[in-house]
């Protein structure tokens, strides 16, 4: 086993405050980057080239107007080109992703692996979560990169045999009750159900063990008939990476999951 490596956040308070500022402005500048790739791929577009441009008259974006938060602030929530309002969501989402990153950092109260692969996590999430809000559908390539995320920091995280087997157990069984419901529900109804979200919880569920699985799949179902209300009141298809994300993420900051130090 890889010896985790840990740097205490708190050994020198100066730094920590320090690094939790920094963690802020990192996550802001991760969702600009994520929201702006999970747009280009719902539209089938290349994320890895071309610039960001306005929504509504398709002029190139300058450097000085991808700042996160400060541009959308210095600009009112206008296009600088064309005085067309920009939707706040990405400002929303620049905002709520900086905070996670500062409240899991000191939440956790150390940098190290286990930190490095939730911070990860939360970035792929939302891009998933607000890909499948867009098209409905869960891009496979979000999930491969959970996948990496996991095989890449398995072998740092502490007590790291117990997390592995646990994690695959967890992933296995829920997944594999998950795909049987979906196969189940769509014979039954008539309608194909796609198999995106059991995918989804078999991804996510590797980095928690099964305690840590009951809390993330029960905060999920109940955000996920939340979802569902929403989806229906908007006469829109019903989207669960979002409530799935939710789930994982509070499972991964607030429960008792080998993903933190086992004491």
């Amino acid at each position: 086993m890889i010896e985790n490596l840990s740097y205490p956040l708190f050994a020198i308070p100066f730094i920590g405050v320090y690094l939790i500022v920094l963690a802020f402005l990192f996550g802001a500048v991760f969702a600009s980057f994520i929201t702006c790739t999970a747009w280009r791929v719902v539209r089938h577009e290349n994320w890895m080239m071309g610039h960001s441009h306005c929504d509504t008259c398709g002029h190139e974006l300058s450097t000085a107007d991808l700042f996160p938060v400060i541009s959308y602030i210095a600009l009112k929530g206008k296009c600088r080109y064309c005085g067309s309002k920009v939707p706040p969501r990405d400002l929303i989402f620049e905002i709520l992703l900086g905070l996670l990153f500062a409240g899991t950092l000191a939440l956790h109260g150390a940098v190290d692996a286990v930190v490095i692969a939730t911070l990860t996590l939360e970035v792929l999430l939302l891009g998933l979560s607000l890909a499948d809000w867009d098209s409905g559908v869960i891009p496979d390539g979000f999930l491969g990169a959970i996948l990496v995320v996991w095989i890449i920091t398995v072998g740092f995280m502490p007590d790291m045999r117990r997390y592995a087997v646990e994690g695959l157990i967890a992933s296995v069984s829920a997944g594999l009750l998950m795909i049987i419901a979906t196969a189940i529900i769509s014979r039954i109804t008539g309608s194909k159900l796609s198999y995106g979200p059991s995918k989804l919880v078999m991804c996510l569920l590797l980095f928690l063990h099964i305690r840590g699985a009951c809390m993330a799949l029960g905060i999920a179902i109940v955000t996920g008939i939340i979802f569902a209300l929403v989806c229906k009141a908007k006469n829109r298809k019903i989207s669960l990476a979002p409530a799935i994300s939710i789930g994982c993420i509070a499972a991964l900051l607030l429960a008792d999951v080998p993903l933190f130090p086992v004491g």
